[in-house]
């Protein structure tokens, strides 16, 4: 990505935060609605994945400057959800 690019996506980001939790039910009611195979995937109480979810995703677009320093973490999570 180019310092532009990071740019754009972090400050983009920005204007999601004050909206996460409904950007998290948006995000998850459109991949039920698109691969509703998946639903019954996801047990637990949707509030607090979509809480995990927005968390996770601030800090992969805070951290976009050093990708290589989160991502061996980023890894080791996508591995977990295979």
């Amino acid at each position: 990505m180019t310092p532009d690019d990071v740019e754009l996506v972090q400050s983009t980001f920005e204007q999601v935060r004050p909206i996460s939790q409904e950007a998290a039910g948006m995000f998850y009611g459109r991949l039920f609605e698109i691969a509703p195979e998946v639903k019954p995937l996801f047990k637990g109480d949707m509030a607090e994945q979509g809480r995990k979810l927005m968390a996770t995703l601030a800090v992969v677009v805070g951290s976009l400057h050093s990708l290589p320093t989160i991502l061996p973490a980023v890894s080791t999570l996508a591995k977990k959800h295979v």
